[in-house]
Formats: C-alpha cells, sequence, structure tokens
C-alpha cells in the first residue's frame, strides 16, 4: 500500500469525524424514543416523523445557501407565511387553480428574496439588519390581507401535496422534501454557482479578484431562499389544511438551528443541505420523543435549546481535533 494511497484513506477517515459525530446524536435520541415507545421504529411513525420535518426541511436548504454565500434569511418564515396566505387566498377566495396559484406564490417568494439580495449585495445593509426589518413588514402585510381570519377547507387535489400517498406507499411531503434535498445538494456541490457560493463565503474579496461578480452570486442565493420559503408555504397550506398571518414565525429559530446544528458555518463558506437535513431531523425527532413523553411546553424549548448547544457544542470540539490532527500528520 502506497504512502499517498495511506495518506489519502487517512484524511478521509478524519473528514468524516464530524458527520459521524452528527450521526452519534441521532442515534442516542432515537433510542431514547425507542425506550420510551416500542412502536418508535414502527415504519408508520417514522414516516410520520419525516413528513414532520418536510417545511422545516425545505426552509432550511434554503437558508442553508444564504448562510454559506453571506449570511442568514431571517425572513423566511415569514416569505413563508405571505406566500402561503397568497396561494390561499387565490384557491379559495378566486377560485383560481391551485397550480397557477403555486406558481405565483413561487414568483411572489422570488421578487421578495430578490429585494432582499438587492439590499444586501447593491446597497451594502448587512443581512441580519435587512432580512429581519423586511421579515416584520411581510407579517403585517399578511395580517391586512387576511384581516385577522384564519382561511381553512381547500380543496382535495390541492391537499393532495401535503397529505397524499404515492401509489400509497410514500407520503407526498416526504418526495417532495428529497426532491429538494437532491436538487439543493446537487446546486451547491455540482454546479457553478454553488462553487461560486462556496468562494463568496470564504472570502468575498479573493472572489471578486477571480473574477466571480460576487453581487449577483448573493442576489442568487436570496432569490433562491426566497423561493424555497414560498414552496414551504404553500406545503404548509396543503398540510394543515389551514392558514393564518403568523403560520410561518414558529419557524425562525428550528430553521437556523437545523442548519448550524449541521455544521454550516456561522462566518460563511462551508457546510451543506445534507447536514442540514441531518438538524431538522434531531429537532424533529426530539419532538416526537417529548411528544410521547408527554412533556409540558414549558419545559420544550429549553430542552430543545440545551440540545442545540451541545450538537453545537461537540461539532465545533471534533473539528478542532480534526485540525489539530491534520496538523500533526503533516
Amino acid at each position: 500500500m502506497s504512502k499517498a494511497f495511506k495518506q489519502n484513506k487517512f484524511k478521509l477517515s478524519v473528514d468524516m469525524l464530524p458527520a459521524i459525530s452528527r450521526l452519534c446524536i441521532l442515534i442516542v435520541i432515537v433510542l431514547l424514543g425507542v425506550g420510551i415507545d416500542s412502536s418508535f421504529l414502527s415504519l408508520r411513525n417514522i414516516s410520520n416523523i419525516f413528513a414532520n420535518a418536510s417545511i422545516l426541511i425545505i426552509l432550511g436548504i434554503g437558508q442553508t445557501i444564504t448562510v454559506i454565500t453571506n449570511g442568514p434569511d431571517l425572513s423566511s418564515g415569514s416569505v413563508m407565511t405571505i406566500c402561503a396566505v397568497i396561494a390561499a387566498i387565490l384557491i379559495k377566495n378566486y377560485n383560481v387553480n391551485f397550480v397557477i396559484a403555486i406558481l405565483i406564490a413561487l414568483v411572489v417568494g422570488g421578487i421578495i428574496g430578490a429585494i432582499n439580495g438587492y439590499m444586501i449585495a447593491y446597497v451594502g445593509i448587512p443581512s441580519f439588519i435587512s432580512t429581519y426589518g423586511l421579515q416584520w413588514a411581510i407579517f403585517g402585510f399578511a395580517y391586512v390581507l387576511l384581516q385577522g381570519y384564519v382561511l381553512y377547507d381547500f380543496d382535495e387535489k390541492f391537499r393532495f401535496i401535503g397529505n397524499g400517498n404515492l401509489f400509497g406507499v410514500i407520503q407526498m411531503p416526504i418526495l417532495v422534501t428529497l426532491i429538494c434535498v437532491l436538487l439543493g445538494h446537487l446546486l451547491l456541490k455540482k454546479t457553478t454557482l454553488g462553487r461560486k457560493c462556496y468562494a463568496v463565503g470564504s472570502n468575498r474579496v479573493s472572489a471578486s479578484m477571480s473574477g466571480i461578480n460576487v453581487n449577483t452570486v448573493i442576489s442568487m442565493a436570496f432569490v433562491i431562499s426566497g423561493i424555497l420559503s414560498a414552496f414551504a408555504g404553500v406545503l404548509f397550506v396543503a398540510r394543515m389544511n389551514s392558514v393564518q398571518s403568523d403560520s410561518g414565525s414558529s419557524y425562525l429559530l428550528p430553521v437556523l438551528a437545523s442548519v448550524y446544528m449541521g455544521g454550516t458555518s456561522v462566518s460563511g463558506g462551508e457546510g451543506g443541505v445534507l447536514g442540514t437535513v441531518f438538524g431538522a431531523m434531531v429537532m424533529t425527532v426530539a419532538t416526537n420523543c417529548m411528544n410521547l413523553l408527554s412533556v409540558p411546553s414549558e419545559w420544550r424549548d429549553a430542552i430543545l435549546g440545551v440540545l442545540i448547544i451541545i450538537t453545537v457544542l461537540l461539532d465545533v470540539v471534533v473539528k478542532k481535533r480534526m485540525q489539530s490532527i491534520k496538523i500533526v500528520s503533516a
């Protein structure tokens, strides 16, 4: 066995440590669930867990792309809400074909993402301030559109997206989420735009000097996030069969937690969609365990907060250990 092969094999095993550490956390939580209820690993419960995680994962994909490129998109929950409201009003009040309503919602999400991208990339407003400010404006507009009412009871054909089963085997939310995960992963890892996102997030000056149009890349990242947030909103309405003016408000912190728990760097330039899927699954499985244990609602946020800290802390420790191992091996 050549020395070069041994070095490559060692590097591969070391690079896998963060993924292995995250997987161990998920396994521990799953084993806890099995200990609580023997039916935890039943096909029905596993399917429900994945379906429940679908909206969080789709939002997380867009969030991952923006964090890798420039910073968090704090407006994702509000974009999800306003696009869900628009689609719901078109379907319920104006009898617009649900396919057309979905397309309009996606366009609106993309436009809001473009506004975010323009303010951040071209005007120079930090992403945290721009997206956070826009979030409250959008929530207010959603309230005006609904006037405090709740829309519910949608057509079964539309609801199939969120509650149907394809061939009676796989739930539709799982299928559409898997498609989004695949496309998001391929975008970041296999396309020129994805490589540019990593380059801009790692070092904006170096990326610009190498010929990358930094402003365009940042704008595209937020447009994609807006479209995915809109799609999550549509899926939410189809799954819950209702929508109100604050439907997406509870998703912001869980989405950010899923992204950072999955190993995406706060400073950008590092991370991926698959890690975000892990983070979302940890959040969802932990919530499922607490439901089985009938944990009081006032304790749930505290438990999830501790879990997030432990997961991110473990990831940081493992990455530092990796760096020290690589330095020694070099």
